[in-house]
């Protein structure tokens, strides 16, 4: 934070807060002492207030001597010398008088008092509101041979309410009384609540006194600080003109005999020293401009500025070396550039009739690469005829084997059949034989037996045509079995034959696929010769016009050559010693 702040305020700042601590420091000491001071005044006043109240009863025993005195000497009786004793306690004040006395005996009887209701009384077990026995605590006190101090509460004539006293109790050994009297604390906060009062008025003085001071001391500092900052702000303004490159404007006088002023000096001889060296250099770099590279007269460069003084002679002796080798590289590459040229035209015109050679040589690529076309596409088709017939007598070899399956089918089918018609012709035998038999029975039986006879008749008739449609049935299904054996035997020497047919159109296919591959791939070759032809053609077309275009370029360079040297003739170069040992001076 304190960084961002300009120097008149990091002044203010750092002066305020020093007279701050200061203050602040001051005041804490102040403070202290004050409080020690305003403690030892209190301890003061109470021990004042505990001397008169330790005096006041010795006085009082002084009095009580005296009376005690006039006893023993005779002037008085013992009932005049108590009575008198009793009237001088009752009577006796202090304190403009608010302070009494009374007297106890050692039993707590009250023999003494300003009010004379307690007199007579026997107070041994007396409490008071915090239940203390504040009377035996008396005795106990005035029991000491110095007396004692003791703290009580006690109604305070003319007010209501106890309120706490603090008593002093010393024994009258003539009489036995302990005689006691004491201060009500609020008589002595009164004189403390003063104390206290002027206390508070004096931090307040104390405080006030601080806050002006501070005010000072602060408008003082804004005083100095302003007088420093002042010539600063002008210094700094004028080393911001400096850094913009104003060289010109004048430096602020600074009259103060301290470091400001020489700093104002500092500043305006810096400035002068930048300004000689500008204005050299501005001079020089004139000349550079004016082709003028001849260093004449030049100022000293003292410092850091030395280096750039060395940096411009360098800058000379290598700006006239390179100028004057650029001089006769201009002279060499005038000459080159001739025998470039001619020998541009030369490289121009066999090119040329090169371009010819291979636009011919691609014309002839180009239909060579048109014929393959045409047979890579021929075998691609024939390619795919060969793969559908491929495909189709795979096909007719597959349902020739369904054939055969099916055929053998059938055989074992006709076996079966033989089977069942032999069964058939066995039923057919039993049944004339029991035809037969029935007959012979009818026969037996006689005329009760016709009918039978008849339907063993019936029987025997469908049983022999039964045996014949089996003779028959059976005599087909041989012809039909010697039928599909020889159908099985021509099938498989067909399926034997169409496996030789695709064995062949596989090995056709194979040959085909290998004839089309090939020419697909030749077919590439030859578009890429075909390319690489172009490529060569474009390539010898570019050299064509490349030659041609640096004919005329060589042409252009010996002229630019000659221009260059013209214009290097113009600088005024340093005197240098070139590379061949030879000084060069152009002025």
């Amino acid at each position: 934070m304190l960084k961002k702040l300009k120097m008149r305020e990091k002044l203010v700042v750092l002066f305020g807060l020093l007279m701050l601590v200061t203050i602040f420091t001051q005041g804490m000491v102040s403070f202290n002492e004050l409080n020690k001071s305003h403690d030892s005044t209190i301890a003061a006043v109470q021990d004042e207030f505990d001397s008169v109240i330790r005096t006041s009863v010795d006085g009082l025993i002084g009095a009580l001597d005296a009376n005690h005195q006039r006893y023993l000497d005779g002037e008085i009786s013992k009932d005049e010398e108590m009575e008198t004793a009793k009237k001088i306690t009752r009577d006796a004040r202090y304190n403009n008088g608010e302070g009494y006395f009374w007297a106890d005996t050692a039993d707590g009887v009250c023999v003494v008092h300003m009010n004379p209701e307690y007199e007579g009384k026997n107070r041994f077990d007396a409490q008071d509101l915090k239940g203390n026995l504040y009377i035996q605590n008396l005795i106990d006190a005035g029991n000491n041979e110095e007396g004692g101090f003791t703290e009580f509460y006690f109604p305070k004539p003319g007010e209501e309410g106890d309120f706490m006293k603090r008593g002093y109790t010393k024994k009258y050994e003539p009489y036995g009384w302990y005689v006691s009297t004491g201060n009500y604390y609020d008589d002595i906060e009164e004189r403390l609540e003063e104390y206290e009062s002027d206390k508070y008025v004096s931090l307040v003085k104390m405080n006030v006194a601080s806050a002006l001071l501070a005010v000072v001391g602060i408008a003082i500092v804004l005083v100095v600080a302003n007088q420093i900052t002042k010539h600063l702000r002008a210094m700094i303004q004028r080393l911001t003109l400096l850094c913009q490159g104003d060289l010109h404007s004048p430096v602020p006088e600074v009259n103060t005999g301290d470091e400001l002023e020489t700093l104002s000096e500092a500043t305006n001889e810096t400035i002068n020293n930048f300004k000689i060296v500008i204005d050299d250099i501005d001079n020089i770099m004139k000349g550079f401009s004016n082709g003028n590279f001849v260093l004449k007269e030049k100022i000293t460069y003292t410092g850091d500025f030395n280096g750039i003084g060395h940096s411009i002679e360098k800058f000379v002796r290598q700006i006239s070396e390179t100028l004057l080798q650029i001089n006769e590289a201009s002279e060499q590459v005038a000459f080159g550039s001739e025998h470039l040229s001619s020998g541009a035209q030369e490289l121009s015109h066999g090119v040329t009739e090169q371009a010819d050679s291979i636009e011919d040589l691609s014309k002839t690529v180009g239909e060579i690469a048109l014929h393959t076309k045409d047979t890579a596409e021929n075998a691609t088709k024939a390619k795919e005829i060969s793969a559908t017939s491929s495909d189709a007598i795979k096909r007719g070899h597959d349902q020739m084997n369904e054939m055969v399956a099916a055929m053998e089918e059938i055989s074992s089918t006709s076996n079966e059949i033989g089977k069942i018609i032999k069964n058939i012709d066995d039923i057919a035998f039993q049944t004339n034989i029991l035809a037969l038999n029935a007959a012979v029975e009818a026969a037996r039986a006689g005329a009760s037996g016709k009918g039978f006879a008849v339907v063993a008749d019936e029987v025997r008739n469908l049983a022999g045509k039964t045996a014949e449609s089996a003779q028959s049935t059976a005599t087909l299904i041989e012809k039909a079995l010697l039928a599909i054996e020889n159908g099985l035997k021509i099938v498989t020497r067909t399926s034997t034959t169409l496996d030789e047919v695709i064995s062949s159109s596989e090995k056709s296919a194979e040959a085909i696929q290998s004839i089309a591959d090939a020419s697909i791939e030749q077919q590439e070759f030859i578009y890429r010769v075909n390319d690489g032809v172009e490529q060569i053609s474009a390539v010898v077309h570019a050299n064509s016009t490349n030659a041609e275009e640096s004919a005329a370029t060589s042409e252009e360079l010996s002229a630019q050559a000659q221009m260059m040297k013209e214009l290097i003739g113009k600088f005024q170069l340093q005197r240098v010693m070139l590379t061949t040992g030879h000084e060069y001076d152009s002025e």
